[in-house]
């Protein structure tokens, strides 16, 4: 080895004698020039755009001996060490290395020995001494950096329009003082210069250190009326901050994009902004660049769930959200938990909750930390983060907000002779097992002529929630009921939850909407009234079902809940199945007249009794049982939204739902036809149909539904609130009916409260509630606020214990399918759970190889609308001892793959890695 060694320095000692030879040299004033020894074309800042894209793969020679050059009177004495790299141009052109050590001075300059390529490389010590002054063939110069900082060595000048290239050849001063170079600090007061090049467009992706400049109010509000700024709410991609968008008016057209964290503007998620258009060169995918140049609403709460780390040498905490649509914010020590200030690094799973109160510059946000929450993991703790994550509040009520309750639980008689009395009814619940808000309750009557009159008895909350009072404006800020998987928080008091719910055997007060209607469901007469009930049972959805599965089946007493008023299994199952053959034929009705229904999977956690951790799960099935009571509620809703709105057009509280944007229909349409799916997406009801069409019973068609489900769920809108005097268009889309509302649910929702008082006055049990337009408009926006903010805390509650059930549970192995193809990657949903899990290529089991192919959409006008390329990927397994044979598969939108899941660290979310499949000579080997 040691004779190798020194061949190898002897040849390269004559190619670096030869190259200092060769070279410019004058004695009188000592330029070296290592301009050499390829063809080189490319310039440094090419260099560097490769070197992000793939880093060169670097071997060291074994025991390679610095090599020195002739010490002659015009060539430095220096050390180098040699190192080969693989036989590229490209990656010998320009290298660096990243360390405060050694620093790479192969600027161009290498040599080939045995046809593989060398870079020379030496400690920063000897560099610094022979390059005393770089030029570039050009009087620009900039400042070297800090010595602590080598990597900024060859750094180029801040200002505006400066070079960007650097020439090719390379010439290297030689001080004449060896007693000035060692005194002097070899790193101060260096000025490199570059030639000056033609600007260019500057990079969409570099870091921008301001926010653009904003609109004054009263230039906001002159630019808006004619038409230059355009107004909107924000939307920010949740796992790209630098990636947003607006809505564009215009349905038919694509929505304006927000291309960058600075273009934002300071502006957050929700927040209504106005934009102004970039020129149409800077457009992105098709869609319109745009900028916000004035927040009109802050509509974000401004706060995130986090965790803290020490900064720059601890001056400041570093808080980093959860949720990547809010900026990492500077938290000052003024500001610190005392935990965090006694021992930094033993927080580093502590969750915090933290405000943003200052972000004058993109990536330098100032915030304040407001609360210690707990520590990761713990699942109280997780729970508490998400109650606050979303905002919602569960504080108890007050003492005097419960002095407002009604003082007895006796209904008085005088109250009794006002409402219509059904308590010798066939009135019964329907609802799951485990429900304790019973709000609603069904009933038929058979008539003379034949038809039914069917009831709708809806707990009449509002009567015990008196206008006005604290307990009521409590409820109204709280709005919602809140479900997680551990506990239910309700929107009211529990005793008064209990007092309203229409438990078996209690009086209780409702509000009746009643049908006359035959078989076939036709209606021929509708009304409203007040009426006191008698539930004569608590049937559950599962009890419901069996009575529509075996109509003529026998129920022994253990079978079924307690039965009261007199009444049998045979009346409630008579009843039921009544009930069934109307809802069938009003589904029917409605989804002839262009209903959608887009299913989503639901977890239902069983959890262990002492430690709260999740046991096992299932998916909630929605059978029929559950349908019948649906459809009921549904007609119930309409008729009391015509109702409100014909007699207060102007304040009546109402819900719509707007169509989904017609471009993202359109791309959705492109991407699917690419399958062989052909749906029609004209309408609500073209499009329910076509998904129904591909939905199969086998394995193949349900995983084809669930795809489809997915898919269309992501261009749909979300139905919202509204106060009927402030819009036009009261339709809702997915319902196909032209008013709705939400009237069946008074104890958790306090939008059903609203409507419940307009109902009364209308039909003359109270006076008009004294509301306008605005009061009615800003109950309905924290209605939908909290609505969104429950919602999606229900969900993170139930991935957080999915989460854990599955790191309980490894190795957990599922079927996923499909539902897009990306560049680096691609979606799947995974079949038992939902979840939707992104897979990586790093991810594979077995180190494959990946084979990417653009599949070029149907539809003429897709790269105009900027719809999103569609990718076949063909995934290679190599052979090995196991696998005897190579495998391939094709992944593209509805394949079936199988993966194993693990809970990311720290986190509630899942990472999928895609596991090798088995193939068939491997399956007769273990048969065998």
């Amino acid at each position: 080895m040691n004779d190798k060694n020194e061949k190898l320095e002897a040849k390269v000692s004559l190619e670096l004698n030869s190259l200092m030879k060769s070279s410019n040299i004058s004695r009188k004033n000592k330029i070296v020039n290592i301009k050499r020894l390829e063809n080189d074309t490319a310039d440094i800042s090419n260099s560097k755009n490769r070197r992000r894209k793939r880093k060169p793969k670097v071997k060291l020679l074994e025991a390679t001996s610095p090599i020195k050059t002739i010490n002659s009177s015009n060539v430095y004495d220096f050390s180098y060490n040699i190192f080969p790299v693989w036989n590229n141009k490209q990656y010998g052109q320009f290298f660096r290395k990243r360390s405060k050590t050694f620093k790479y001075i192969g600027l161009k300059t290498f040599l080939t020995l045995k046809k593989a390529t060398y870079i020379f490389e030496t400690r920063l010590e000897s560099l610094s001494k022979i390059l005393q002054n770089l030029t570039l063939n050009d009087s620009s110069t900039t400042k070297i950096a800090e010595n602590k900082s080598p990597n900024k060595l060859r750094k180029l000048s801040e200002s505006e329009n400066h070079a960007k290239k650097v020439n090719k050849s390379i010439k290297v001063k030689h001080q004449k003082s060896s007693q000035e170079t060692q005194t002097e600090s070899p790193l101060k007061k260096r000025r490199y210069k570059f030639k000056k090049l033609k600007s260019k467009p500057e990079d969409s992706k570099k870091k921008v250190l301001e926010f653009p400049s904003k609109c004054t109010a009263e230039e906001a509000k002159i630019g808006e009326e004619n038409g230059e700024l355009l107004r909107g709410f924000l939307r920010v991609n949740p796992k790209n901050p630098d990636d947003s968008y607006v809505s564009n008016i215009n349905s038919s057209l694509p929505d304006y994009r927000i291309t960058s964290l600075a273009d934002r503007n300071g502006a957050l998620d929700g927040d209504e902004v106005l934009l102004k258009m970039k020129p149409e060169t800077e457009k992105e995918d098709g869609k319109k660049a745009a900028v916000v140049v004035y927040i009109l609403k802050k509509l974000h709460p401004c706060i995130a769930v986090g965790t803290l780390k020490l900064k720059n040498q601890g001056t400041y905490a570093e808080f980093v959200p959860r949720d990547k649509r809010i900026p990492v914010m500077r938290i000052p020590e003024v500001s610190w938990p005392v935990i965090y200030k006694t021992n930094p690094t033993a927080c580093a799973n502590i969750l915090f909750l933290a405000k943003l109160v200052e972000w004058s510059k993109p990536y330098v946000a100032i915030g304040v930390i407001i609360d210690t929450i707990g520590m990761t993991g713990d699942l109280r703790v997780e729970t508490q983060s998400i109650l606050k994550e979303f905002c919602l509040d569960v504080s108890p009520f007050s003492a005097e907000m419960l002095e407002h309750l009604p003082k007895s639980k006796e209904i008085s008689v005088e109250e009794v002779a006002l409402r219509e009395d059904v308590r010798k009814e066939c009135v019964f619940t329907i609802d799951p097992l485990t429900a304790r808000d019973l709000d609603d309750a069904v009933s038929v009557k058979e008539l003379p002529n034949g038809h039914y009159e069917i009831g709708v008895h809806i707990s009449d909350a509002s009567y015990y929630l008196t206008e006005g009072t604290s307990l009521d404006e409590f409820v109204s800020s709280k709005a919602t009921t809140i479900y997680l998987v551990d506990q239910v928080y309700h929107m009211l008091p529990l005793d008064l939850c209990l007092h309203c719910s229409l438990l078996p055997g209690e009086d209780k007060l409702a509000f009746s909407v009643f049908w006359e209607m035959n078989e076939e469901g036709e209606i021929f007469d509708s009304r409203f009234t007040r009426t006191v009930i008698n539930s004569c049972a608590q049937l559950a959805y599962e009890h419901a079902q069996q009575m529509i599965d075996d109509p003529n089946k026998v129920f022994k007493d253990e079978k079924l809940p307690r039965i009261l008023n007199g009444f049998t299994a045979k009346d409630l199952s008579k009843t039921v199945n009544i009930l069934q053959k109307i809802a069938v034929n009003l589904r029917e009705a409605r989804m002839k007249n262009g209903s959608l229904r887009i299913d989503q999977v639901k977890l239902l956690f069983s959890l262990n009794p002492g430690t709260g951790e999740p046991e096992d799960f299932i998916v909630y099935e929605n059978k029929e049982a559950h349908r019948l009571i649906e459809e009921f509620m549904l007609l119930a809703n309409i008729s009391v939204a015509k109702q409100i709105s014909e007699t207060y057009p102007d304040i009546a509280f109402l819900r719509c739902h707007e169509p989904p944007k017609n471009t993202m229909l359109l791309e959705t349409q492109a991407c699917l036809e690419t399958c062989g799916i052909h749906i029609d997406i004209s309408s609500s009801g073209s499009i329910n149909s076509g998904i129904r069409k591909y939905i199969t019973d086998d394995y193949q068609g349900i995983c084809r539904g669930i795809v489809l489900n997915h898919i269309f769920a992501k261009p749909m809108t979300r139905a919202r609130y509204f106060c009927s005097g402030t819009m036009e268009d009261f339709s809702h889309y997915a319902l196909s009916v032209p008013i709705y509302t939400h009237f069946t649910s008074p104890i958790r929702r306090y939008a059903d409260i609203m409507v419940h008082r307009l109902l009364a006055a209308s039909l003359g049990y109270s006076h008009k509630p004294n509301w306008d337009m605005d009061f009615v408009t800003k109950i309905a926006a924290n209605c939908n606020a909290q609505k969104l903010n429950a919602k999606r805390a229900g969900e993170a509650s139930s991935d957080l214990y999915l989460a854990h059930y599955i790191e309980n549970h490894q190795p957990y192995v599922q079927d996923c399918v499909v539902v897009e193809v990306r560049e680096r990657s691609f979606d799947a949903i995974v079949l038992q759970t939902g979840s939707v899990v992104r897979i990586h290529l790093n991810t594979c089991q077995g180190k494959p190889s990946w084979i990417l192919n653009s599949i070029p959409l149907p539809t003429p006008m897709s790269e105009k609308q900027g719809f999103k390329k569609v990718y076949k990927l063909t995934i290679l397994y190599p052979k090995t001892k196991t696998y005897p044979e190579e495998t391939k598969i094709i992944v593209e939108m509805f394949t079936i793959v199988k993966v194993e899941l693990k809970r990311i660290p720290n986190s509630n979310k899942l990472e999928a890695s895609l596991l090798r499949p088995i193939p068939s000579i491997i399956f007769k080997s273990l048969k065998n």
